[in-house]
């Protein structure tokens, strides 16, 4: 299985993700990336959706950027 990387880029910072996950493919790696957005907005109510996470691949490309914007948030309850 390819293994696939996770980078949270803004405009001021990045956090570089080293160890990556194992994944069926670039699918299972967008939903990945959807499951991450909506736990870092479970753990960061009040911040500024000014990021993206760029998916990188083993062989260093950047086949997929997911936008925050692009992934629905929960309705209120």
């Amino acid at each position: 299985m390819p293994r696939y990387y996770f980078h949270i880029v803004s405009s001021g910072n990045s956090v570089r993700d080293t160890r990556g996950v194992e994944l069926a493919g670039l699918d299972a790696a967008h939903w990945h990336a959807m499951h991450l957005i909506y736990r870092l907005r479970a753990n960061s109510r009040d911040a500024v959706e000014d990021w993206v996470i760029e998916i990188g691949d083993e062989s260093g490309a950047t086949p997929l950027v997911v936008l925050p914007s692009s992934v629905p948030k929960p309705r209120a309850a």
